[in-house]
């Protein structure tokens, strides 16, 4: 008789689900859409190459003229939802004090400028960092800096004399990790086209030889964009890990074509072939991946400016999936921001709304992205959502914002409290374009350093991430620009 109940049971939940998930009758209004949709995930193999010594000669790295769209993406506007007003107080910015103090709401363990790091493109500097106890990477567009006290002293090494400057040479879009399970840092670098091919290099090494060799030492497997898709140019990159697989992510032949690789770390650090998984395009424009994942991540895009594609990939299956997640309506005009020297730092923003930060909270997804101005937003500002992984709901949504002055470009990463923390840049109003840090529920970012010029084009990424030897503190990686062209890239390290 159990039995028999526990069997009719699963029926009714099976016929309830069935009906549930009944796709809407218009496909291109995806509202209250709860189905999943699944594909199976690709697979390939990469054997890898080794370098040591830093001893390939100089090469210049041509300007990174990608991640631009000869017909940008507009997202368009979806049902009203929601009220389209602020749901929690206005962030204020400050300087920070470097003796703390009660009405600091971080402290500074570390802060460091880095005098050497050559960006003759300096408009889009993209520094990223990851940081094992003393040892801590930094790199940018076309450099790499590397403290082996902590962050206190750093010393810059060019990467295109640690690697051969294969198929078109040396780009641009770097981005760093460690992994603490593995001893791990993992370093992707994106190289040019030449005939049609151009690869993403994955290098990875523990940190005594990252250390031994300052940083020159290195396993490293290409994963070339003719192996994941038919054609286009694989750009503009981002990187994560769980407990078993590094996830990265680049586009195809333009944003909305994402795709997502996972290689086992046990592979990476055996130093051996890597059996990896990818998906197939995924219309989630040039986004971000979650970080402080475990067993899955997830990425996202906008359907319109009330629902989101939400992408997730778990370390059990063979496939990944999606769904339509409702969310409040957002802001979805033009973005803009006169900065302090007259310049619109906003103006390459324009259409770029896609999910610029990610990070996991318990089981809730947290995705980031730019928005504009309206009546009740006099500024451009942040959207910030969590998307509940276990029914795939919005569970809440806030912002960053104020009304003198714009924020936009977030990045976050949560620590083992939950926190999150955040690096963001500002500008408007008395400020030049300029990027802080801080954590949310404190309703402040700290800058370490202003700005003292403007472009009309920020840049399209900066980063914070938990610290890979404290999990209560976090690292970030921003920069300011500076009177005379040249910008000032700095290494900060914070709790809260």
């Amino acid at each position: 008789m159990k039995q028999r109940r526990y069997y009719l049971m699963g029926l009714l939940a099976l016929f309830i689900l069935c009906i549930q998930c009944q796709p809407p009758a218009d496909p291109k209004d995806p509202k209250n859409d709860p189905c999943e949709y699944r594909d199976s995930l690709r697979t390939g193999t990469v054997e890898p190459r080794t370098v040591e010594g830093g001893k390939y000669p100089p090469y210049t790295p041509k300007e990174d003229s990608l991640n631009e769209e000869p017909k940008p993406y507009y997202v368009p506007n979806g049902p009203i939802r929601g009220d389209l007003k602020p749901a929690n107080d206005p962030i204020k910015v400050v300087a920070y004090d470097p003796n703390g103090g009660a009405s600091q709401a971080i402290s500074f363990e570390e802060y460091d400028e880095i005098g050497d790091a050559v960006n003759p493109n300096a408009v889009l500097p993209e520094p990223s960092v990851a940081e094992n106890g003393q040892t801590v990477m930094t790199t940018g567009n076309v450099w790499m800096s590397l403290s082996l006290d902590g962050g206190q002293n750093f010393t810059s090494v060019n990467p295109t004399t640690i690697f051969p400057n294969d198929y078109g040479g040396f780009c641009c879009d770097q981005v760093v990790q460690y992994v603490p399970q593995y001893d791990l840092f993992v370093w992707l670098l994106q190289y040019n086209t030449s005939g049609g091919q151009n690869a993403i290099r994955i290098a990875a090494q523990n940190t005594a030889q990252v250390r031994s060799s300052n940083g020159t030492s290195w396993t490293y497997w290409d994963f070339t964009n003719n192996a994941l898709a038919s054609s286009g140019t694989l750009d503009y990159n981002d990187m994560s890990f769980g407990r078993t697989y590094l996830y990265w992510t680049s586009s195809i032949g333009g944003g909305a074509n994402r795709y997502v690789i996972r290689v086992p770390l046990s592979e990476l650090a055996a130093k051996t072939t890597v059996h990896y998984q990818f998906t197939g395009s995924t219309q989630a424009y040039w986004s971000h991946l979650t970080q402080n994942g475990t067993n899955a991540v997830y990425w996202a895009g906008h359907e319109n400016n009330s629902t989101m594609k939400v992408y997730s990939m778990r370390d059990a299956d063979n496939f990944y999936s999606w769904r339509s997640v409702n969310i409040n309506s957002w802001p979805n005009g033009t973005m803009s921001s006169t900065a302090a020297n007259g310049s619109n730092w906003l103006m390459d923003a324009s259409w770029k709304t896609y999910v610029r930060g990610a990070t996991m909270k318990g089981n809730n997804a947290v995705f980031a992205w730019n928005a504009s101005n309206n009546g009740n937003f006099p500024q451009t500002h942040v959207q910030i959502v969590e998307i509940n992984t276990n029914t795939f709901t919005l569970a809440s949504q806030y912002q960053i914002w104020n009304p003198d002055f714009a924020f936009a470009y977030p990045y976050i990463e949560t620590n083992n409290e939950n926190q999150i923390g955040i690096i963001t840049a500002f500008g408007g109003g008395p400020y030049d374009a300029s990027s802080g840090v801080g954590v949310w529920g404190d309703f402040v970012i700290y800058y370490p350093r202003l700005s003292s010029l403007s472009y009309t084009n920020y840049g399209h990424y900066h980063t914070t991430r938990k610290s890979g030897s404290n999990g209560m503190q976090w690292v970030s990686a921003g920069y300011t620009y500076e009177t005379g062209g040249t910008i000032q890239p700095y290494y900060v390290r914070f709790s809260h």
